[in-house]
């Protein structure tokens, strides 16, 4: 797996085919634009672009996806230049559902994987030919693709019928959180179809108030690292891409006023989490995708893999808790080695 986190065709390690041959046409079909100029690795674009073709590299090298679905989506905080994007009179034009306005998202531009893009593809491909650049129109219902699509022009001229390049069909889901809850460091977020927590959610534990406890119960970080931001969000089995999964998405990350929560869980399809950037989204769904495959390997290979009791639980959080506590005597020095401990379970559960 390439570890690096830049896209090469924007550091020029690798450039576009010649003019006129079989893979420049397909390119330009799948949204390839020649005449624009590349965009900057080192930009907040480029950033964000290179950080999407490692996230999709590591998720398919350590099989935490079904084949290589998912997408993945960031909005911008600095505007691209125009000189990068397709002209705006010029690029399509489509609306999202009526369920959805984001006038708050008005002229931003939002970076997604395009609809049947590969994860895997994004780090060793041009950027136009899996993902694109759109930008939010006043009225906040409609939007323009500025990026990895084929102009308007050429679309209508399209005799071949070839299907125009599509932003992700979930891209109303990334809008939606993006306009909401930007302010709370919803910068970005990632979509994975992780097989194993795919299979535990077939499971007795895929009942809702079993799932998160039996995956806390095999690694103490776990409780440690999300209790406070009350675990993961559920979401009940829906069809994706529906406007229905954006609101009950956006509600439990909202989390009531404390919008803190890291990651949701939509039964059956996969998480959804974010993050400050792409990077931060990742972890997340990577953390809890390792913890149901360590707990489904161990259980299928008959291991004793017994997760940690809740009283288990309770004494690493009182414990971790208390070893961050401000201590309010004041500092006389080390301890004798000799001194008993005053902590009355260290290590011994429970």
């Amino acid at each position: 797996m390439d570890s690096t986190l830049t896209n090469p065709y924007l550091t020029n390690a690798l450039t576009a085919p010649p003019p006129q041959t079989y893979r420049s046409e397909r390119w330009r079909e799948r949204g390839y634009h020649p005449d624009l100029r590349p965009i900057s690795p080192d930009s907040e674009c480029g950033t964000l672009i290179g950080q999407m073709g490692w996230v999709g590299a590591h998720a398919h090298v350590h099989e935490y996806l079904w084949a290589t679905a998912g997408n993945m989506g960031a909005v911008l905080a600095e505007t691209v230049e125009d000189a990068c994007l397709i002209p705006y009179n010029a690029s399509p034009r489509y609306q999202l559902p009526p369920q959805i306005v984001v006038k708050g998202l008005t002229g931003r531009h939002v970076l997604l994987t395009k609809s049947g893009s590969r994860l895997d593809m994004i780090g060793i491909e041009h950027p136009a030919l899996n993902l694109t650049l759109i930008e939010v129109e006043p009225d906040g219902v409609h939007y323009r693709m500025r990026f990895g699509t084929p102009d308007q022009a050429a679309l209508d001229s399209n005799r071949e019928g070839i299907a125009p390049p599509a932003p992700t069909s979930e891209m109303f889901h990334y809008l939606l959180i993006f306009e909401q809850l930007e302010e709370d460091g919803f910068n970005a977020l990632v979509h994975l179809q992780p097989k194993f927590l795919n299979l535990i959610s077939r499971t007795e534990h895929g009942e809702p108030d079993r799932f998160y406890n039996f995956l806390r119960g095999y690694e103490p970080e776990t409780p440690i690292i999300y209790d406070e931001s009350s675990g993961i969000g559920f979401v009940e089995e829906k069809a994706p891409g529906i406007p229905e999964l954006s609101y009950e998405s956006l509600r439990l990350f909202q989390n009531g006023g404390n919008a803190e929560r890291h990651i949701l869980y939509w039964v059956g399809h996969g998480t959804f989490s974010r993050g400050t950037d792409l990077l931060d989204a990742y972890k997340h769904a990577e953390y809890f995708e390792a913890a149901a495959r360590m707990a489904w390997e161990a259980n299928q290979q008959r291991v004793d893999a017994q997760a940690y009791t809740e009283e288990i639980v309770s004494c690493i959080l009182r414990e971790f808790n208390a070893n961050r506590e401000t201590s309010l005597q004041p500092d006389i020095g080390f301890e004798d080695v000799n001194t008993p401990s005053q902590s009355d379970n260290v290590y011994n559960y429970p």
